[in-house]
């Protein structure tokens, strides 16, 4: 082969050489195995929230693990058209529910770097892998807020019934009432304080019931997620803080 034809061939495959991590980047892909990983691991978090805590990743309505969540199971749901009710022709929606959960990791585990992007791909990836139909609609929130912001009408509840309520909904958070991932819960106050903490959680649950508008701050460190109708009802509520009530004080 003569010199003229030999610095062409050698100078093109440095040109691959060199291109060879942009093309690598371009083909990342994710596993479900590590995105599952990732959905029950606290350590996406600053405060020992996982995924797992708030959203189940099965079929609530044939399966029961005991839990209640405060948010739907994500099983059947990365093919949706929208998520966190963002229209998928506006400017800002989400392009995939694994982008749309950055918010959860931001808000609720309050994780300031959020996800990069091999643990976007992961989670996409398994996501996808517990998304049986091709379509599938956005399930409805169901905020129940008081407007009056009274609450009245939670007192009076079965502590019997509420401590196994208790345990379903809200022992992982606050185990025995006591602190865990989220603080101690103080035995004497009056049945309107519990019911507004579940039913508005960190703020998100009074803006999305039209109660205020500006409940949401940051900068009070609250990670609570709020429990609408379709997870709690309203005696169950009762019966939790009739519970929570009868708990000895704390020490």
């Amino acid at each position: 082969m003569s010199r003229n034809r030999v610095l062409p061939v050698a100078a093109g495959l440095l040109a691959l050489l060199l291109a060879a991590p942009s093309f690598a980047q371009m083909t990342m892909t994710g596993t479900s195995a590590a995105g599952r990983r990732l959905f029950y691991s606290p350590a996406i978090s600053t405060n020992g929230l996982s995924c797992a805590h708030c959203h189940a990743d099965f079929d609530e309505d044939k399966q029961d693990d005991g839990q209640i969540r405060a948010a739907h199971s994500l099983y059947n749901s990365a093919r949706r058209e929208t998520w966190w009710g963002k229209d998928p022709e506006a400017v800002d929606a989400y392009p995939n529910i694994a982008a749309a959960s950055v918010i959860c990791v931001t808000r609720f585990m309050r994780n300031p770097k959020k996800l990069t992007a091999q643990q976007m791909l992961d989670l996409q990836a398994y996501l996808q892998s517990i998304t049986r139909i091709p379509v599938s609609s956005a399930l409805a929130i169901a905020p129940a807020g008081d407007k009056t912001g009274e609450y009245q009408n939670f007192a009076g509840g079965n502590k019997y019934s509420g401590k196994l309520v208790f345990f379903a909904a809200c022992h992982t958070c606050h185990p025995n009432g006591n602190a865990g991932i989220a603080p101690f819960l103080p035995r004497d106050q009056e049945a309107p304080f519990y019911a507004q903490k579940i039913r508005e959680g960190d703020g998100l649950g009074a803006i999305l019931s039209g109660i205020d508008p500006n409940a949401d701050n940051p900068a009070s460190g609250q990670f609570m997620p709020f429990f609408g109708a379709d997870r709690l009802s309203d005696r169950q509520i009762r019966d939790i803080i009739a519970y929570i009530k009868s708990l000895p004080p704390l020490r």
